[in-house]
């Protein structure tokens, strides 16, 4: 009797396949994870990002249209039109607030990171000023990936502003 040859798998065959197989499983969702993970920071950098540049535009928009400024733990800007403008940070955002007098007539808000910090600055500029807001880390132990953007955002006050008061446009 003649015996046929063998259909079926062994189960040490079996056993190898599975094996492989929950490797590449357990590969497969730790780079999933490590893909979702790297995701979440860089969509958390991004915005990050784009808040810094959007407070630059106005720092510097609103810097230029002044006609003077005042540095403390807040920037206050002094517009021709008898406007005021305040920039103050508290954790985790800058505020913009437009004052014509004592009322607030505009808000606008820059969402920073927990772990970042807004010093303003002044320093003389020939016959004007040179305004800065610094943001900076807090948190160094933070891993280097995980570490918010820091940024000097500086622009001289009254460019625009002494056109302002004179009455031309810039």
């Amino acid at each position: 009797m003649k015996r046929s040859p063998r259909s079926g798998k062994s189960l040490i065959e079996m056993l190898v396949m599975i094996s492989l197989l929950s490797i590449i499983l357990g590969l497969s969702a730790t780079t999933l994870a490590s893909l979702f993970r790297l995701r979440s920071t860089i969509s958390k950098d991004t915005d990050q990002a784009r808040s810094i540049d959007r407070l630059a535009t106005r720092w510097r928009t609103d810097a230029h249209e002044a006609t003077s400024a005042s540095v403390g733990e807040t920037c206050e800007l002094k517009l021709s039109d008898n406007r005021s403008i305040r920039y103050s940070f508290a954790v985790p955002r800058v505020t913009r607030e437009v004052y014509d007098g004592d009322e607030i007539v505009h808000r606008d808000s820059f969402a920073l990171s927990r772990n970042s910090s807004v010093t303003f600055q002044t320093e003389p500029f020939g016959t004007g000023q040179l305004i800065r807001a610094i943001v900076e880390t807090v948190n160094n132990r933070l891993p280097v990936r995980e570490l918010p953007r820091s940024a000097r955002i500086e622009a001289a006050v009254g460019i625009h502003g002494v056109l302002a008061t004179s009455g031309a446009q810039p």
